[in-house]
């Protein structure tokens, strides 16, 4: 039992570390000799832990998600906030994430290793996508909450404002990096309000 919870330990320090790299520098310009570098482990030891690079990468995706989105998560299930107040919250919350503690610089590193490996890694693609419909499913059923209640009106279906408002807060973010500026995340936050 003490062996996997030092395993269990050491191979979420490795995580944490390459997390790091992966979000700055992206799948194909992480390598594993980063990773133990930035981990000051041996490189042996790595391959010990994960199967693969792509393994780490899953994996760091699946830590990516429970790391960062556990806060946004809990705002979304908040029982004591109205739905669409909640909604707006949320999204305030992430756009306020990305202009006070990334500058406006890395965005999200799933949506950016999406962009770098959909097309060439099915596993990575699949990784970022179960979780990335969960989080979907979460936001939708509070737009229908929302709807329900008369705070939305219900012309558009909830899952098709939900969609819509993520995917383009997903373009919003690689614009925010092209630009270096919040320009665009503070564009998408007034059409948010607006389709809110």
């Amino acid at each position: 039992m003490l062996k996997t919870v030092k395993h269990d330990a050491k191979a979420d320090f490795l995580l944490e570390k390459g997390i790091e790299i992966l979000w700055s520098k992206g799948y194909n310009g992480t390598s594993v000799n980063d990773i133990v570098k930035a981990a000051d482990v041996p490189k042996g030891s790595f391959y010990f832990y994960f199967e693969s690079k792509e393994d780490f990468a899953v994996k760091a995706i699946n830590k990516y998600f429970d790391l960062h989105l556990a806060i946004a998560i809990e705002k979304l299930e908040d029982k004591s906030i109205a739905p669409k107040q909640k909604l707006l919250d949320f999204y305030q919350f992430r756009v306020d994430i990305l202009k006070n503690e990334m500058n406006c610089q890395m965005g999200c590193m799933a949506c950016n290793l999406a962009s770098e490996m959909a097309e060439h890694n099915e596993k990575i693609r699949t990784a970022i996508l179960v979780k990335e419909e969960k989080m979907l499913s979460l936001i939708t059923n509070i737009f229908k909450e929302a709807q329900e209640l008369g705070e939305i009106e219900k012309t558009i279906k909830a899952d098709v404002i939900a969609a819509f408002i993520e995917d383009a807060g997903k373009g919003a973010m690689i614009s925010m990096k092209e630009k270096q500026s919040a320009e665009p995340i503070d564009n998408f936050m007034i059409m948010v309000k607006n389709i809110i």
